[in-house]
């Protein structure tokens, strides 16, 4: 088999898990949307504001940006891939960094959320590690005929 087959065939694969990702993250979106649709300046407190607003930036990046990078890398531009760790990890890290934030001022962290409604084990925990074996597998490297 030649290397442009497998090439054009991992093309259409990336392009396929870039409509999986929009499309699901979107319904998980269209299904709490009380979640993820909200005004961060509403928040009164400054840092919880820009927490707010940073997950919000994040949740787009992983659920709309991140796609589009895809099918740019699965339509030839391969340098798109740069991108993609930032947009893959922005999300969680901001969740992390709130997280952290609710433990201190509360003495807990709010994470019964994950066992309440599973479907953000996806959204938040696997999707980001998901982006980032993405990113890590689509690496340039010389000879391999993807430039």
């Amino acid at each position: 088999m030649s290397k442009s087959r497998k090439i054009h065939r991992l093309d259409h694969v990336v392009g396929l898990i870039g409509v999986t990702i929009l499309t699901v993250f979107w319904l998980v979106v269209a299904t709490f949307p009380s979640f993820f649709l909200f005004n961060p300046l509403k928040e009164m407190d400054l840092l919880r504001r820009f927490e707010l607003a940073l997950s919000t930036f994040g949740w787009v990046g992983i659920s709309t940006v991140v796609p589009f990078l895809l099918f740019l890398y699965a339509s030839g531009k391969t340098k798109s891939r740069k991108f993609l760790l930032f947009f893959g990890l922005l999300y969680p890290i901001s969740l992390v960094i709130s997280q952290v934030t609710v433990w201190i001022r509360d003495g807990s962290p709010y994470l019964s959320y994950l066992s309440n409604f599973p479907m953000f084990i996806f959204t938040d925990i696997l999707l980001p590690l998901l982006v980032v074996f993405l990113w890590h597998d689509l690496k340039e490297q010389p000879g391999n005929g993807i430039e």
